[in-house]
């Protein structure tokens, strides 16, 4: 009984120890693969967005340039988020 106790602890303890390195190496190698690359940046970049700055319609945006349709205050660029 003792011996099965044993080599029961004995097969744990090495099941974890390999599953614990096998999630350190993915973690490393998606971090090197990540270094490794490069961002297109036009790829990236967002549509620009308009909105009231007297933010009229609680903070609703815009494709285009324009009037704001409540108070026909031209729009202002913002950033989206």
């Amino acid at each position: 009984m003792k011996k099965v106790i044993l080599v029961l602890a004995i097969s744990l303890g090495i099941s974890v120890f390999f599953t614990s390195c096998r999630d350190t190496k993915k973690k490393e190698n998606n971090t090197e693969m990540h270094e490794n690359h490069k961002h297109d940046t036009n790829e990236t970049a967002m549509h620009d967005a308009y909105q009231c700055p007297m933010d009229c319609e609680d903070g609703k945006t815009y494709d285009k340039e324009g009037a704001c349709p409540v108070c026909n205050m031209d729009l202002k660029k913002v950033e989206k988020q």
